[in-house]
């Protein structure tokens, strides 16, 4: 077949987004807080961005003519669109504007790169050069003497605004550490079991951590949390490729995961792949742990999995188990007591022995009865125990009373507090809708810079009409040799300002999106402003898509990450969309309301007699709901509210 070049017309259809739609995308989904950060980092970018003092007169001019273009520029100082756009942009749906973007009024370049001129009447600013000053030569026979008022005697800062840095766990460790009288092989050994504590303090004894410890790659040992998945099978692919001689990786491509990793593991332990295959984890991550300590599985198996921890770590720092086994009784008696624990019964032991607690019956119950004392089992244990049940009750009492996590003691998070995006109000009966725009609200767009870009631009023609009638009269005619300014300095101010226009223009209809999706959702949740949770009726995002004629994915966005205010209290607005179960009369209700009941119940229960989950759900049917067992103990789940077993009172 020859070849050979044609033009051919094709009609096609797709979908292209603009930057300007992109960047409305963005700030949809973005929160009162993150839109600050954008604004002040635009801000910094953009010399023609600015924000408008509260106390000046947006609306100000100065006297004499103006063109109907300069009328329009400064209809944008402060929103960047006119009154009668604004008005037109808020009655079309949002999803509608991204189909075509709107035009910008802004100076137009002419053909040497000079901005075309917009008015009639710059009032001096054309003259910009001859009304510049150089302020050094007008002050330059100035006195210089220098001027100061004398300083008091007092202190410029007060010692009581400073306080100390908190320190992390980790670092408080370390201070203690450097506190003590380790040295030497016994200070590596007491830096390295600092290292491996978790945030609540405890040494992790798992199987993972010791495959870690002994320098197996964390894509081998932990996948899951070992990145991103492509970058994790290509890992795992490019193992088994060297194990068998460098073949070829991609030859591994079609193999599941857990196929790979069992062939890695039977490659390096050397057993066949059927027989690594059917093994547990457990088993698998044993056998590589005894093949780097080159010592039987049979006699790993019977060491306790947190003892085997500490002689992984002798093996890994080339010591004696002993020697490690001495550091941690150490590590244990620093603050806060109970850490570097390797198991929660070796914490709650701990602080009993930092308390001298001396109660047989509780050091029996850690020793081997601790998940059943969890589960209030208490008849169970004093039966294996032989004990009276008032026993087992009084250790569950004292351990009760101890601190389970002493890690989160030493943390340094801060809280994070909820910035409300919009506010709703009730005013003379009526809600209001408000929204909070923060710095975003009082952007503009700088109206000297647009002014002078004005100037410029009339300048600029006046070069370029005084070069044309140079060259045409020819060189040696006299008059002003005078040549066109290049026009990269006016281009970056006309994109900055397009820019500016454009994101000004967003943010307003940003603003016009989120007032509309929210007050839909209020007015369809009514009930809920007058009355309380329980009447929260359910809701779905299509139920607004169609009330304010947008798609789901922009009512998705507008909700995402964003809370309102309501005299009810704060919540997400996704809070307000839930699924509903049918009641006696035929209506829904939102299962919301169903959980606060829920709630509600259990908090007003006997604790002496908690209510069963059977019990609920007979009770909420008598309130004409129509409700299973299963969903109840689902939603209870789902609040994180222990069983009736768990909440019964143990006097």
């Amino acid at each position: 077949m020859a070849l050979s070049l044609s033009q051919v017309m094709k009609q096609s259809q797709r979908l292209i987004m603009t930057p300007q739609m992109q960047q409305s995308i963005q700030l949809l989904q973005m929160n009162s807080m993150d839109l600050e950060a954008l604004v002040r980092d635009e801000m910094m970018e953009n010399p023609l961005l600015e924000l408008a003092d509260d106390e000046e007169d947006l609306r100000s001019e100065p006297t004499g003519e103006e063109s109907p273009d300069d009328r329009r520029l400064e209809s944008l100082d402060d929103t960047g669109v006119s009154d009668e756009e604004r008005r037109k942009e808020n009655a079309e749906a949002y999803d509608e504007e991204f189909n075509a973007a709107p035009e910008v009024t802004t100076p137009e370049v002419t053909e040497s790169g000079e901005l075309a001129d917009t008015t009639e009447n710059s009032d001096g600013f054309e003259n910009f050069e001859q009304n510049d000053v150089d302020w050094g030569e007008e002050f330059a026979d100035s006195d210089t003497s220098s001027y100061s008022a004398a300083r008091e005697d007092f202190e410029e800062h007060d010692f009581t605004l400073f306080t100390s840095a908190s320190e992390n766990l980790y670092e408080s460790m370390r201070r203690q550490l450097r506190l003590s009288v380790l040295d030497g092989d016994d200070l590596e050994i007491a830096e390295f079991l600092i290292g491996n504590l978790d945030h609540f303090g405890y040494i992790d004894s798992t199987l993972q951590n010791q495959c870690l410890i002994l320098n197996y790659p964390p894509e081998l040992v932990t996948p899951d949390e070992a990145g991103p998945v492509e970058r994790v099978d290509e890992a795992l692919r490019g193992m088994l490729a060297r194990l068998r001689g460098g073949e070829n990786p991609e030859a591994f491509t079609g193999m599941k995961r857990r196929e790979v990793i069992a062939r890695v593991i039977a490659e390096v332990i050397g057993e066949t792949y059927d027989q690594v295959y059917s093994m547990k984890k457990e088993m698998q991550l044993l056998y590589l742990i005894s093949r780097q300590m080159k010592r039987p599985v049979e006699e790993l198996q019977a060491i306790p999995v947190e003892d085997l921890l500490l002689e992984v770590i002798a093996f890994r720092l080339h010591v004696e188990p002993q020697r490690v086994f001495d550091v941690l009784d150490i590590i244990q008696e620093f603050e806060p007591t109970g850490v570097a624990a390797r198991n929660l019964a070796e914490c709650l032991r701990l602080q009993c022995e930092e308390k001298e607690i001396r109660n047989r019956v509780l050091y029996r119950i850690l020793d081997g009865h601790l998940s059943d004392l969890q589960q209030k089992r208490f008849r169970e244990i004093a039966r294996a125990l032989e004990v009276p049940e008032e026993k087992v009750t009084e250790v569950f009492e004292i351990l009760a009373r101890l601190d389970p996590k002493p890690g989160l003691s030493k943390s340094t998070d801060k809280p994070h507090y909820i910035t409300a995006d919009v506010f709703v109000k009730k005013v003379d009966g009526k809600y209001m809708y408000f929204l909070n725009e923060g710095d975003a609200g009082r952007l503009k767009v700088a109206s000297n810079y647009r002014r002078l870009i004005q100037a410029k631009g009339k300048r600029g023609a006046q070069l370029v009409e005084a070069a044309k009638a140079e060259t045409t009269r020819g060189p040696g005619a006299g008059g002003n040799h005078l040549s066109p300014p290049t026009g990269g300095d006016l281009e970056y101010a006309s994109e900055k300002y397009k820019n500016a226009v454009w994101l000004i223009r967003n943010i307003e209809k940003r603003k016009s999106t989120i007032l509309r999706v929210t007050e839909a959702i209020m007015e369809y949740q009514k009930e809920f402003l007058d009355k309380g949770i329980e009447h929260l009726r359910p809701l779905t995002l299509r139920d607004i898509a169609e009330r304010v004629g947008m798609h789901e994915s922009t009512i998705a966005r507008v909700t995402t990450k964003k809370y309102v205010e309501t005299p009810r209290g704060i919540f997400e607005l996704k809070f307000f969309f839930s699924s509903g179960l049918e009641t006696d009369d035929g209506e829904a209700a939102s299962s919301r309301s169903i959980k606060e009941l829920l709630t509600q119940m259990i908090e007003a229960e006997d604790k002496n007699k908690p209510l069963s989950d059977q019990k609920i759900a007979d009770m909420l049917r008598k309130k004409g709901f129509q409700i299973a067992r299963r969903t109840v103990a689902k939603y209870r789940e789902q609040l994180k509210i222990l069983p009736a077993k768990l909440r019964k009172s143990v006097r």
